[in-house]
């Protein structure tokens, strides 16, 4: 399904909008920083509406994702199947230099 994406953050995901401003797809996240002061992004979850799913939109959202985290100084910590997955394929692993293993404190909910 042919669409202008738009692409936006708020304090709790990326998320992609369709041409009539509706959600169509919404990565996660929550920032951290560890006991060392590295900051951290974990990303629990990517979604995509089901009218749009198939079209590749989860792996753009995932890139434009880590892609301005990374840009924005942060590692990144993949809880999401989706996002882990996606780490350790896309260019060959590439981005794993970028990636944090998910300890017992990412997956406290505040």
């Amino acid at each position: 399904m042919p669409t202008q994406s738009r692409w936006f953050r708020d304090e709790e995901s990326f998320v992609v909008t369709n041409e009539t401003g509706d959600v169509i797809g919404r990565n996660l996240y929550r920032d951290v920083e560890a006991a060392d002061g590295t900051k951290q992004r974990v990303f629990p979850g990517v979604f995509v509406h089901p009218d749009y799913r198939g079209a590749g939109l989860a792996g753009e959202l995932t890139k434009h994702s880590i892609d301005q985290s990374i840009a924005d100084g942060y590692r990144i910590v993949p809880i999401c199947p989706y996002v882990a997955e996606w780490m350790r394929e896309y260019d060959n692993g590439s981005y794993l230099k970028y990636r944090d293993e998910p300890e017992s404190e990412h997956f406290n909910v505040e």
